[in-house]
């Protein structure tokens, strides 16, 4: 009996432990609503694919988790004509710290595919590779245009993001939707 009592106490401290816990998200989903002048966090995958298409999100993100510490932050940019698409993932050190970048710029007119990566340290970003390929083979450029590619900011500090307000929200990972306003478009 008395055995019967402590499994009891022990189940029951730890079930009243996990059920008022919140799940933390290892990724949260990130959307720039431009019409509303606002940054957006979401913890279901599905949900935020259907807020991109309803809002025609041109600028979405992620950020990947690893033991409770913010390890890398994905952001995917397109023009509005669908001309060309920038993939950025940045990778952060255990202090927080932004340490590389790896970009895949694809850009229709000129059909490139253009891979750079970069590493970031006191505040400043130095390419360290860049490889091309034909956008529509995937072959390697034999000769590599120096044609024109988008000019898309490098991030080189956390508070440079303009969702950074979004990252010490509390409830980040665990609330299904938060928002931020940002300034509007220049």
């Amino acid at each position: 009996m008395r055995h019967s009592a402590i499994f009891l106490l022990f189940f029951l401290f730890f079930y009243a432990d996990s059920a008022s816990a919140q799940v933390e998200a290892s990724k949260v989903f990130l959307l720039e609503d431009a019409g509303n002048n606002q940054w957006c966090s979401y913890t279901t995958e599905s949900t935020w694919k259907a807020k991109v298409q309803e809002v025609g999100g041109m600028t979405v993100g992620t950020l990947a988790y690893s033991n409770d510490d913010l390890s890398q932050i994905d952001v995917t940019e397109t023009d509005e004509s669908g001309d060309w698409t920038v993939y950025d993932h940045y990778f952060l050190d255990s202090h927080g710290h932004l340490v590389k970048l790896t970009r895949l710029l694809n850009v229709l007119p000129g059909d490139r595919s253009v891979s750079q990566a970069f590493s970031i340290s006191n505040g400043k970003a130095t390419k360290t590779a860049t490889s091309e390929k034909q956008l529509s083979t995937g072959r390697l450029a034999v000769s590599p245009k120096a044609d024109w590619l988008p000019d898309v900011t490098i991030e080189t500090d956390l508070k440079m993001f303009p969702f950074f307000a979004l990252l010490s929200r509390p409830g980040l990972r665990t609330s299904p939707r938060s928002c931020v306003k940002v300034a509007a478009a220049r």
